[in-house]
């Protein structure tokens, strides 16, 4: 197919720049005076991201059979361990974080995925909403999991959190296996069904993760630095009391 790098960057980039824009405008100006997160340090980590998420597909071509296996554990375990490094535990702003990492993996890794369809064949127009599809559930599965992961971090329990997004991406994989393999074992109902199955699974998930969790989280994290705040300003007020002299009267 012509152009179909540039279609295959379309497919793949636009989900999950689409995603965050409309996330995550109810954290950050103009919305709110003072964002929740940086937008630097967000983009910064979506563009490493990008690079993990090209890595990623280049060892999924080379290593097919073993990456089928092992690769949900792989991705997952790369975003819990930039995620959890030093300079980001225990910050009440990692899962925003962890959200733009995801989204930069999903965006690389659903670009591959389509741009190997797209030179390999001329797809008609069933199958480029497939991809589309295909695209928008790896977006919404990626920022969803690195949310997860991020929370996990910010509280102090990363591998539970981690186990957490491992399970829904290991449902995930096994619910579109069939799909995956109707190139060899031809088309089936089932296949198909399954499809529908993870694309209301994943779209599910999302929604749990940043329609419910998420902000519950913000209120927690707020709620614990106006009480740090408190503790602090009366620590300080008690420390100002002992320095005033007393009278000698």
């Amino acid at each position: 197919m012509e152009y179909g790098s540039f279609i295959a960057a379309a497919i793949g980039f636009a989900p999950a720049i689409a995603l965050m824009l409309w996330t995550l405008q109810d954290y950050t100006y103009p919305r709110i005076e003072r964002p929740y997160f940086s937008d630097p340090t967000l983009f910064g980590l979506f563009a490493a991201g990008i690079i993990i998420g090209v890595i990623l597909h280049a060892v999924s071509v080379f290593f097919s059979f073993e990456y089928l296996v092992i690769g949900f554990l792989l991705e997952e375990a790369v975003k819990l361990l930039i995620l959890n490094l030093p300079r980001f535990q225990r910050r009440a702003d990692v899962p925003f974080y962890g959200f733009g990492l995801g989204a930069g993996m999903a965006s690389a890794l659903a670009f591959g995925a389509v741009n190997i369809v797209l030179t390999r064949s001329s797809p008609d127009a069933l199958s480029l909403i497939i991809l589309i599809i295909f695209s928008i559930m790896l977006s919404l599965l990626h920022i969803s999991t690195g949310t997860t992961i991020g929370i996990g971090v910010a509280r102090g329990r990363p591998f539970a959190f981690f186990s957490q997004a491992a399970m829904v991406h290991l449902a995930f994989v096994l619910l579109l296996l069939p799909f995956q393999q109707i190139p060899i074992s031809g088309e089936s109902a089932l296949a198909y069904l399954l499809f529908i199955v993870a694309a209301l699974f994943i779209a599910t998930y999302y929604y749990f993760i940043h329609k419910r969790v998420l902000p519950e989280y913000v209120k927690d994290a707020l709620a614990d630095l106006r009480r740090k705040k408190d503790r602090e300003g009366d620590k300080e007020s008690r420390t100002r009391a002992k320095k005033v002299p007393r009278s000698k009267h």
